[in-house]
C-alpha cells in the first residue's frame, strides 16, 4: 500500500532527523524528501499538474505554466514544513517566530468582532501558512477553538499536547459525538472558532443551492451556514499569506467587506461568500493553495445550463486580490 505524503514526512525517523539537526536543516530535508516523493508518485504528481492547468491555464493562455506548477509544489512542501515546525517547536521559540515574522495588524478586525460577545467564526482555507493561524491567535491572547482531524497518531498526540500549552481547545472531528453542537457551544462562550471552507472531502453540498468554485459547478457546502445560523456568530475571513518561510502577512476581512469587494449579489449565503472570496486568492496566488490534489473530488451537478460568470474581482481588478505585496 502506497504511503501518502503527510505520513511519509511525519514518520518517526524523519521527525528524529528534523529535531536532531534543527529547523534550518529540517527545511532542506523536507523539501528533498517531498521532491523524492513526487518523483516516485507520478500519478499524484500528474493529478496536481492537471488540476493547476485546468484552473489556471484555462484562464490565462499566456501564463508560464511550468513556473506556476513548480511554485505550487514548493508551496505544498512549505505547508508541511510549517505544520511540523508549529507542532514540534518549543512554544517560547515558536511564539517569538510568529510575532517577529508575521505582519498581524489585521488582528484588530478580529478583536472588534469578538467584543460584540457573539463569538466569531474565523473562516480560512488551505492557503499559505494556515497551520500558524490558531497559534498566532492564541499567543495574542484570543480564545481559540478549532475542529481538527489528523492523518497520523503521532501528530495528533503532539498537536494535542501543544494545543494544551497554548490554551487552544480542539474539537476532535472523529471522536466527538456531535461536532456541530460542540462548535456552537464554543461560539456561545464567545470564543473564536477556526474552520476551513475548502475541506472538499468533508463538504455537505446542498442539492438546491448551486455555485461555481474554480470553474466547477457544485452544491454550496452547508456546514458554515448551519454553524453560523445556530450560533448567531460574527463571520471573519482570514488567511496568512506566505512570502517565504520567514515572512508572512495576516489578511482578514469582515463579512460585510467581503460582500462589498465581491460586488456580487448572487452570493446567497455565508458558505458561498467565503468560498468565492477564497477562490479569488487562489486564482491570483495559486502557489499558496495546497488542495490541488483534491480538486477532482469536487462533486459537480450533472445537469446545468447557466453560464458561469467570472466576477470582476477574480480578474484581479480589485485591490483586495492581485499579487500581494
Amino acid at each position: 500500500m502506497r504511503i501518502a505524503l503527510s505520513p511519509f514526512l511525519q514518520c518517526r525517523f524523519n521527525i528524529f532527523l528534523y529535531l536532531t539537526f534543527g529547523w534550518k536543516i529540517a527545511r532542506i530535508f523536507i523539501f528533498f524528501l517531498g521532491r523524492l516523493y513526487f518523483y516516485f508518485n507520478k500519478k499524484e504528481t500528474k493529478l496536481i499538474k492537471d488540476a493547476v492547468l485546468e484552473v489556471i491555464g484555462c484562464r490565462d493562455q499566456g501564463i508560464d505554466m511550468k513556473g506556476v506548477t513548480k511554485k505550487v509544489f514548493n508551496g505544498i512542501l512549505s505547508h508541511y514544513y510549517e505544520k511540523l515546525f508549529i507542532a514540534f517547536e518549543e512554544p517560547k521559540k515558536a511564539t517569538k517566530f510568529l510575532n517577529q515574522n508575521i505582519n498581524s495588524q489585521d488582528l484588530m478586525i478580529l478583536k472588534r468582532k469578538l467584543s460584540k460577545g457573539n463569538g466569531v467564526v474565523m473562516v480560512t482555507g488551505h492557503y499559505g501558512a494556515i497551520e500558524y493561524i490558531p497559534t498566532l491567535l492564541a499567543v495574542n491572547n484570543f480564545p481559540v477553538s478549532m475542529i481538527a482531524k489528523f492523518k497520523t497518531k503521532q501528530l495528533k498526540e503532539k498537536v494535542y499536547a501543544q494545543a494544551k500549552k497554548y490554551r487552544i481547545k480542539l474539537i476532535d472531528a472523529e471522536n466527538t459525538g456531535n461536532v456541530f453542537k460542540s462548535a456552537v457551544k464554543e461560539l456561545r462562550d464567545n470564543r473564536i472558532l477556526v474552520t476551513q471552507c475548502d475541506e472538499i472531502e468533508e463538504w455537505r453540498p446542498s442539492e438546491k443551492e448551486k455555485m461555481s468554485f474554480l470553474g466547477r459547478v457544485t452544491g454550496v457546502d452547508r456546514t458554515i451556514n448551519i454553524i453560523q445560523k445556530r450560533a448567531g456568530a460574527e463571520i471573519v475571513f482570514g488567511i496568512i499569506h506566505r512570502y517565504n518561510l520567514s515572512k508572512y502577512r495576516l489578511i482578514m476581512y469582515t463579512y460585510k467587506d467581503m460582500l462589498q469587494i465581491l460586488d456580487d449579489s448572487s452570493t446567497s449565503s455565508v458558505g458561498e461568500t467565503v468560498l468565492k472570496f477564497l477562490e479569488q486568492y487562489i486564482y491570483t496566488n495559486p502557489e499558496q493553495w495546497y488542495q490541488w490534489k483534491e480538486y477532482v473530488e469536487i462533486k459537480m451537478f450533472r445537469d446545468y445550463t447557466e453560464i458561469i460568470k467570472i466576477p470582476t474581482a477574480s480578474l484581479g481588478l480589485k485591490p483586495a486580490f492581485g499579487k500581494i505585496t
